[in-house]
């Protein structure tokens, strides 16, 4: 009798077993095909610095969960060549892309390369567009509106008649040059007086900006990237000077100097909903060859005061969300 219990313990406990391994292959066997018809995405944005697309990638890899893709994110080793980029694209496209999520580095040198490239795959483009392309969807803020409202911030809370030196590189992104239209447009009728700091192709910018902090003094300098407004940051801490910083961004970094108030006033667009919305829109024209004009997102502009109001946490801390 006892034998026979035994005999039926041993059994149970061997078909349990069996039925474990079962399953755990099923499971693998069945994760295993889902990965290998997972849709290949390449992400390709300008510069070396992860740390500026961190919420763009967050929106992009929320998308990914939500609607299952294999994601290669694709960084430069330089910020503005038009050649490297355009060497990232065509080999994401030969490695197996089914599709293209670009941050275009210069509009003008990139539009050639851009449009044959979407004659291939569809190709989302995202932040900066390239010039007169056809028929490709573009997802970003209102870039001039953003210079404007940068702008507008500066006149309402700036000293009257102050000295303003817009920080000027990069020129050749639409999103930047339209952030400089807007940005003008916002002074043309006050009495401030407008310099522009041009970075050269060869100047190192933390030199540069500190050269010109003593040779050509202003009260306010801004800057309309996350790139340029960090190095104003780097050039401002540590001075004797009372200037009052603004620009467009939000990197971390560009949060933490808000908080601690190196940083007068940021405008900044919901970078999470561009990643989020390019990957839906690149892999619904993969799959049903389908799309949307333009798609617009929103843009917050913050200061020390406002940035932890409920409505704008979100979008300046999407991490904890």
């Amino acid at each position: 009798m006892i034998k026979n219990k035994k005999f039926v313990m041993v059994m149970v406990l061997l078909f349990c077993l069996f039925g474990l391994l079962f399953i755990s292959t099923y499971l693998y066997i069945n994760d295993t095909n889902k990965k290998e018809t997972r849709t290949r995405i390449s992400v390709i944005v300008y510069g070396s610095n992860s740390d500026r697309w961190t919420t763009l990638k967050q929106g992009i890899d929320q998308a990914t969960e939500d609607f299952g893709a294999e994601v290669n994110f694709c960084l430069m080793s330089s910020e503005t060549d038009a050649k490297e980029q355009t060497l990232l694209l065509e080999r994401e496209i030969e490695n197996g892309s089914k599709g293209i999520i670009i941050a275009v580095t210069d509009s003008r040198n990139m539009a050639e390369t851009i449009q044959e490239a979407s004659l291939k795959v569809p190709v989302i483009m995202v932040e900066t567009k390239a010039d007169d392309v056809d028929n490709i969807i573009y997802i970003s803020a209102d870039n001039y509106s953003m210079g404007l409202n940068i702008g507008r911030s500066v006149y309402l809370n700036s000293k009257k008649n102050s000295k303003v030196a817009v920080y000027v590189k990069k020129m050749q992104r639409s999103s930047v040059y339209e952030r400089y239209q807007g940005f003008m447009d916002s002074f043309k009728y006050t009495e401030n007086k407008i310099t522009g700091w041009e970075l050269a192709k060869d100047d190192d910018p933390a030199e540069y900006l500190k050269r010109m902090i003593k040779e050509d003094p202003v009260d306010v300098i801004v800057a309309l990237d996350d790139m340029s407004l960090e190095e104003v940051i780097d050039a401002v801490q540590g001075t004797a000077t009372s200037l009052e910083v603004y620009g467009i961004g939000s990197t971390s970094k560009i949060v933490h100097n808000l908080d601690y108030g190196v940083i007068n006033s940021i405008v900044f667009q919901n970078e999470f909903n561009m990643g989020y919305l390019s990957l839906q829109e690149v892999l619904s024209n993969i799959h049903h060859n389908s799309g949307v004009p333009d798609i617009e997102v929103e843009f917050r502009t913050v200061n020390r005061e406002t940035m932890y109001l409920p409505k704008n946490q979100r979008l300046v801390f999407p991490i904890v969300q």
